[in-house]
């Protein structure tokens, strides 16, 4: 039997089955593209935008219906991060410049994001990278055509501790409650 010990966010004692959550880090391909391509990675980007603001706002909806809308006011924050028009602004702009693909373009716009929230000294404003990284990964999955772990976390056919090096809000707020008896993080504070 393996024990774990760490800081925990709640009281109490689990035993259960380890679910290991798999990283969805990905290895965005750098492409060059032509002047006449630019108009089409701009509208993949929009569009990519646009479906990321529905399951948002279907996950704020849907958390407010189960948990109260204290509990869905953290995706105000996503819905901020998603319409910030620097970061949108950013992206077209470097798409425009560098002439490289969106999905490239957008994870590097995202890593300077991070890098500035990261160096910030306030610990609840350093703890808002994990909103950036919510949606910049959900703006990717679009953009890269991907399902994601939030699809395997609400399909859940069994009772299991989740185990992963980190969880997003939208991730967390998506486990089937009724399958996950824990879970447990190699980061993320008591406030994430």
């Amino acid at each position: 039997m393996l024990k774990l010990k760490g800081i925990a966010a709640a009281p109490g004692i689990i035993i259960g089955t380890a679910f290991k959550l798999r990283s969805e880090d990905w290895v965005i391909p750098r492409q060059n593209i032509g002047d006449k391509d630019i108009a089409s990675q701009i509208q993949l980007f929009e569009e990519a935008l646009i479906q990321t603001r529905k399951e948002i706002l279907a996950l704020q909806k849907r958390i407010s219906e189960e948990m109260g809308k204290d509990s869905a006011q953290i995706f105000e924050a996503h819905l901020l991060v998603l319409e910030d028009r620097m970061l949108i602004e950013d992206v077209i702009s470097q798409l425009k410049e560098k002439h490289l693909n969106v999905s490239f373009i957008f994870s590097q716009v995202l890593k300077k994001y991070i890098d500035v929230f990261s160096r910030i000294e306030d610990d609840y404003l350093k703890e808002r990278i994990a909103d950036i990284r919510d949606v910049g990964k959900r703006v990717l999955r679009h953009l890269l055509g991907e399902e994601g772990r939030i699809k395997v976390l609400s399909n859940l056919d069994k009772k299991v501790i989740v185990i992963a090096h980190d969880l997003s809000p939208s991730e967390t707020a998506m486990m089937h409650k009724e399958k996950v008896c824990a879970f447990i993080t190699d980061i993320g504070g008591k406030t994430s």
